[in-house]
C-alpha cells in the first residue's frame, strides 16, 4: 500500500512531462493560396506586396508609413496571383534580409523563371524571342519595304 502514493506521483509527473512536450509541437499549414510548407517553415516572402506571411500566426507583414505592420488581410489584393516563396527564416524579423529576398525573388518574374535565371541560364524561350523581337524593332526604325503591311 505504501507504494501506492509513488506510483500515483510517478504517474501524474510522467503525465507532466508528455503534456509539456506536446506543447511544444507548432503546427504549420499553408494557406489555400500558397505552396506546401516543411514543417520548419515560418514565412513566404510575397515578391507581388513586398511582404510576408507568418504561417504560423497566419498574418501579413508588410511596411506602411515606413514601419512593418502585422495584419490579418491585405485589403484590394487577391492572393491567389501572388507567387509566395518559402524561406528559410525563423524568428520575429522576417525583414532583417529583406534586400536579399528582393533581389533574389523579383516580382516580375514567375517562380520556375527565377530558378532558371538564379541558376546562370539564359533567358527563358519566350522571353528570349521578345528581346530578339525588340532589337529587331529597334533597327527597323527608318526602314521601308519589308513588304508587310499596306502603305
Amino acid at each position: 500500500m505504501a507504494r501506492l502514493p509513488h506510483l500515483f506521483l510517478g504517474g501524474l509527473l510522467a503525465l507532466a512531462a508528455l503534456t509539456a512536450a506536446q506543447a511544444q509541437v507548432v503546427v504549420v499549414s499553408s494557406p489555400s493560396w500558397g505552396p506546401a510548407v516543411p514543417a520548419s517553415a515560418q514565412y513566404y516572402y510575397l515578391p507581388e506586396v513586398g511582404g510576408y506571411y507568418d504561417l504560423r500566426a497566419q498574418q501579413y507583414l508588410v511596411r506602411r508609413d515606413g514601419q512593418w505592420q502585422r495584419l490579418n488581410q491585405l485589403n484590394g489584393s487577391n492572393p491567389t496571383s501572388w507567387h509566395p516563396v518559402v524561406i528559410d527564416y525563423v524568428g520575429a524579423e522576417p525583414w532583417s534580409r529583406h534586400d536579399e529576398y528582393r533581389r533574389r525573388y523579383p516580382a516580375s518574374l514567375p517562380p520556375g523563371q527565377r530558378k532558371r535565371l538564379e541558376n546562370g541560364k539564359a533567358l527563358p524561350p519566350g522571353q528570349a524571342k521578345k528581346y530578339r523581337d525588340d532589337r529587331n524593332h529597334d533597327d527597323d526604325q527608318g526602314k521601308k519595304g519589308r513588304g508587310h503591311g499596306k502603305h
